[in-house]
Formats: structure tokens, C-alpha cells, sequence
């Protein structure tokens, strides 16, 4: 769907929650004849704690003379995804072993998404350590849900687990499905894709059908929650969901608590990239478990970060979003995992790639680097304020400033946020281009302000996550404001650096709704953007963007402060949106730097 947030919204529902990797992105295996030299034992039941069995595939070399260490990922997808990548493993000298998670596939229970996978991945480990043909060593490994999975597992703390390699994982109620506390229509999708037994995937992979029922729902001012009848099977979890839209203790039920971090102590690598729509899923696991874990476990604890999106995670591509990068960000990553294995379990050589605890990829340098942990990117910020002295900053032809002196005082700078005013059907309908980090008709759209700084005067490196305060005035109970960062390089061409949202009954706590009180001035906080490092040669203007969200891909918002998901057309209100700008309430961006970055004029 054509939209101005074709990157926020494309990296949030091109999760591999929502878009497993196919087998044909997996890198081939080595040997000539793959496969040949490896068994697979097709639906072998494991027996739960409740009696319930479920229904594993197991991968391993022909001529095992010894026990060996398992690998094991546990998935909603159905095991058969993964041969390509099992028959790898298994040939690397490995037993490899994927379960289908409870109620899918041809395990038996029932299935309820994002929930209660800790438990049956216990027992299934205990189970596994007991088989002649496994050492007693148990180690996992998978992105998304599959992540998601490892940590819920890892907070049971099963005594054979022996190393995870948790990638771009989930964090209900965070990442997924209602990043800050907007829920996304492909919600539905991916609840009909897990609906009942089977796996769905011509439905799923159906661009056409889903697009038009979201557009068709966007125009209509269908309500939110009738998405649910889309869900199958889900349907009930679907409404389940939409009725916590705050990260609330409905949401913490399924994720790890403080203290079981504070018991781990295995060996883990946890990978993300800049432009994965679970990296602050991935991220919030990796700073709980630096804030909670023992001095020797956070030692243990290797992150990467490169420049890829969801399925990148697992098979990294040189171009993205009309960026090409070098070739050196494409790594074999099955590889990686394999040679992080052998490193804790079979005294191999440490992988170089992962020479530090964090390891992380700068575009614009084009290369890897490496430190003892995130902190350590980034020794200091840039901070610009937004100002418009010379009238409003209401188009890119007449655009405010960002600068580093706080500004003088002066009027708020204002746009319409209208849940009626629609774009044409047939634009949103067509096949979008994979331009998303390269297109900035965000700022030439109608209805937004926009800032933009004098050319830096030295090159500089962003390292972290960017941050927006503007100070906010609404007409209405609510509404939603969206954000863009661009880089506009020296030899003229646009790289969106950032996009996020607030809604504002969320401005203050994504756990509490509050609705706004009329003409109150209050700080909105735009810190959403992701992590993220890359180097802006000398001659680089930045230029932010606020305007309205209005989006087929996201649960629309009717400014009238009601239920969310239950608004309807009938409800909806036109808010005015004040920006402020002046030295008691200003508004400003916040980069994080690399130590060698200079500052803008």
C-alpha cells in the first residue's frame, strides 16, 4: 500500500512473526550432495508435563557414532520449513530438531499465540537431553516467534539448555501487535495464517485479498475489532489483544520477569538489524538482561546489529529500501550460529565476527565494528531545536530550522489531523516500491511541518537511538503524530534515517492511558525510531517531518478519545495540532554520537 510511512509501517508487519524466511532464502549447504548423509524422523510425539504431545522433526547425520548436541527451535510455522537449514546443521555435526508448538502443525492442545511456550520447550529439552543420540546439551536458536520462544524458555531455566541464539525476537505487548499502543491490521493476517492446524500460507501470502479488505475497512470507517472475523480459529485472540492496547500486566504475563534474568547463565547471542520491526523487542530482552543478569552471564551475552530488516536477520541482502550496501554486511548467518556453537560447546575458535560482546555494522562507513557494550557507541548528543521565525513551517518549501541555539520566542506552528480525509483507493492498491529508506515524499505531502539544519560542517556519525521531544497542544481527546528524520546527502539524495509515532493518550506511559486535556501543552516523546549507526559525510542537512498517521496498515484513530479499535466514522473528529516552539516549551531532536562526530553549524 502506497503510504508517507512506507518504512514504519513495512518494518513493523514484515516481521518473520508475520513473514517467515522460505527455505529458498536459507544458504545452501555445503556439501555438493545435501543431504545425503542425513536422516530426518518425521513427527516423533513428545509428551508434556499435561499429558499433551507434540510433534517434533528430527534432523540428524547418517553415520552418528557418538551423542551429539541438539539444536532445537521451536516453531508455529510448521517443521517442514526448515529443511534446508536443519539438513545444514545436521551435516555440521549436530542433531537438529524442530517442534511445532502446541495446537499447530501435527502437535496436539491448543494453540495460543505468543503465549505459554516456556514451559513446553522445558520439558521438550528434558526430553531430548534423555535420548541416546543427544549429549545431554541443548541448544537454540531461531528468529521471531522462534526467538520469542527462546526467551520464554530460557526463564525456565531448563539445566540442559546449554546456549541460545535468540534473533529479532518478539516482545508481546511491546514490538507486537500494538507498537506503541497502535495496533496493526496485519494482526489479522498473521492470526489467519496460525489459525487452526495447517499452515495457511497461500492465504497468507495473498498480498492482493489482505490489501483490499484493509483499504476497503480504511474507507468504509469499518471499526477496527470486525478485522477479527479475518482471524479464523484466532478470533478470540484477536479481540483478546485489541482489548489491551497498553503494555499492561495482561502483556507482562508473557514475558520474562527481572528475576529470570537474574538466574541465566549460558552463553547467548541475540541478533537484530537496523531496519528489523522487532529490534525494540529484541533490544528491550537485551536491557533487561544487562540490567538483571550476573556479572558472568552479562559476559556471555553477544549482540549483532547489522543493516537488515526482519528476514534479513537470517538471510541479509546487499540491496534495501533502494539502498545498496557493501558486500561485507552480508553474512552467512546459519554459518555464524553453527561457528558460535562450536566456540561454546566443541572448544572451536571464537567466531571473529562476534570479537566483542557488541557487534555492530556503521553505514556510511561501510564497515564492521565492535565494543564491550552499547553504551560505549555513543559519548555524546546533538541537540537542535525546531523553530520557525520566519512563519509557519507548514510545507518543504517554506520549512522551519534546526539549529542548535534554543530558539526565541514565537508562535506554535500548527497542522490538521482529518480520520476522514482519505487517499484515493486505487494509489493505495498499487504495488509499492522498494524505495522505503530512499523516498521522502513524506515532507512534500499537504498537512505537516517540516525542519530542516544548515549542512554539517564535518563528517558525523549517529550511534543509538534518536529522540524527539516536541511540546504538544490538541483540540482533541486524541489523535496520532507521526515523525521523519531524513539525511539530505551533499550530491542530493534523501536517506530516511527514522520514522516513529505517539498517540496521544500514550504520550506519557505506554502502560496507563490518559486522554488529553484540551489546549494543555504537554511533551510528546518520539523515541521509536530504532537504533541505529551510520556516518553523514560533511555537507549533510537533517530534516524532520511531523504530520497526521492515517494508514490502512494501522488501526486509525477517530481523535474522539473512545475505545480503541470500537471508534467508528460516526465518532470522528478533525484535531488541530499545535507544535511549540518557544524557550518555555521547546521542542528539539536529540542524536546520539559517535566520538568522533562533530556538529552541525
Amino acid at each position: 500500500m502506497n503510504t508517507g510511512w512506507k518504512l514504519l509501517v513495512g518494518m513493523l508487519i514484515a516481521t518473520s512473526l508475520a513473514c517467515p524466511i522460505a527455505p529458498a532464502a536459507v544458504a545452501p549447504s555445503a556439501s555438493a550432495d545435501m543431504g545425503e548423509n542425513v536422516t530426518v524422523d518425521l513427527h516423533r510425539m513428545i509428551p508434556m508435563r499435561d499429558g499433551v504431545k507434540l510433534a517434533a522433526t528430527i534432523w540428524k547425520p547418517a553415520d552418528v557414532r557418538e551423542p551429539l548436541p541438539v539444536v532445537l527451535v521451536m516453531t508455529p510455522y510448521i517443521s517442514d520449513e526448515t529443511q534446508q537449514r536443519a539438513v545444514k546443521f545436521a551435516e555440521n555435526g549436530y542433531v537438529y530438531v524442530s517442534v511445532d508448538v502446541r495446537g499447530r502443525g501435527t502437535s496436539q492442545g491448543k494453540f495460543t499465540p505468543l503465549y505459554g511456550n516456556g514451559p513446553d520447550g522445558a520439558d521438550v529439552i528434558a526430553w531430548l537431553a534423555a535420548q541416546p543420540w543427544c549429549d545431554g546439551r541443548v541448544v537454540t536458536r531461531g528468529g521471531s516467534y522462534r526467538g520469542m520462544d527462546q526467551w520464554q524458555i530460557i526463564a525456565q531455566h531448563p539445566p540442559h539448555l546449554a546456549a541460545a541464539v535468540p534473533t529479532a525476537a518478539v516482545y508481546p505487548g511491546w514490538d507486537f501487535p500494538q507498537p506503541k499502543g497502535i495496533f496493526l491490521s496485519y494482526m489479522a493476517r498473521w492470526l489467519a495464517y496460525t489459525s487452526g492446524h495447517t499452515g495457511n500460507d497461500n492465504l497468507f501470502g495473498d498480498d492482493k485479498y489482505w490489501q483490499t479488505r484493509f483499504v476497503r475497512a480504511y474507507e468504509s470507517g469499518q471499526p477496527f475489532h470486525e478485522l477479527a472475523d479475518l482471524a479464523g480459529t484466532n478470533r478470540d485472540a484477536f479481540l483478546e489483544w485489541l482489548a489491551h492496547p497498553a503494555y499492561d500486566s495482561y502483556w507482562a504475563a508473557f514475558n520474562p520477569k527481572p528475576a529470570d534474568y537474574a538466574s541465566v547463565d549460558i552463553p547467548i547471542l541475540t541478533i537484530t538489524g537496523y531496519f528489523d520491526g522487532d529490534q525494540r523487542g529484541a533490544l528491550r530482552y537485551y536491557r533487561e538482561f544487562m540490567a538483571n543478569a550476573s556479572a558472568k552471564a552479562k559476559s556471555r551475552f553477544y549482540l549483532l546489529i547489522g543493516p537488515w530488516d526482519h528476514p534479513g536477520t537470517r538471510a541479509p541482502q546487499e540491496k534495501l529500501g533502494g539502498l545498496t550496501f557493501p558486500k561485507n554486511s552480508v553474512l552467512d548467518i546459519d554459518q555464524l550460529h553453527i561457528d558460535f556453537f562450536n566456540w561454546v560447546l566443541k572448544a572451536g575458535k571464537r567466531p571473529a565476527m562476534l570479537s566483542d560482546r557488541v557487534n555492530y555494522y556503521v553505514m556510511g562507513a561501510g564497515e564492521w565494528r565492535h565494543a564491550a557494550s552499547l553504551k560505549d557507541l555513543s559519548t555524546h548528543t546533538l541537540r537542535l531545536y525546531l523553530s520557525s521565525p520566519d512563519g509557519p513551517a507548514s510545507d518543504v518549501f517554506h520549512s522551519g530550522y534546526l539549529a542548535e541555539s534554543a530558539p526565541a520566542k514565537q508562535s506554535p506552528d500548527t497542522f490538521r489531523s482529518a480520520p476522514l480525509a482519505l487517499e484515493p483507493a486505487d494509489e493505495l492498491l498499487k504495488r509499492p516500491d522498494d524505495n522505503d529508506l530512499t523516498d521522502a515524499s513524506t515532507a512534500f505531502k499537504a498537512e505537516r511541518l517540516v525542519y530542516q539544519s544548515e549542512a554539517i560542517d564535518a563528517p558525523m556519525t549517529i550511534a543509538g537511538v534518536m529522540d524527539l521531544v516536541a511540546h504538544v497542544s490538541l483540540d482533541v481527546p486524541d489523535t496520532d503524530i507521526g515523525c521523519e528524520i531524513e539525511a539530505l546527502l551533499p550530491q542530493g539524495r534523501t536517506i530516511v534515517l527514522g520514522q516513529d509515532f505517539v498517540r496521544a493518550r500514550f504520550r506519557s506511559d505506554l502502560s496507563t492511558e490518559k486522554p488529553v486535556t484540551p489546549g494543555a501543552i504537554e511533551s510528546y516523546r518520539f523515541d521509536g525510531f530504532g537504533f541505529t549507526v551510520r556516518e553523514l559525510p560533511k555537507g549533510t542537512r537533517l530534516r524532520v517531518v511531523l504530520a497526521p498517521i492515517n494508514t490502512p496498515s494501522l488501526q486509525k484513530n477517530y481523535n474522539s478519545g473512545g475505545r480503541i479499535g470500537y471508534e467508528t466514522a460516526d465518532t470522528a473528529r478533525t484535531a488541530l495540532v499545535s507544535v511549540h516552539l518557544d524557550p518555555k516549551h521547546p521542542s528539539y531532536l536529540e542524536l546520539p554520537l559517535a566520538p568522533e562526530s562533530g556538529a552541525a553549524k
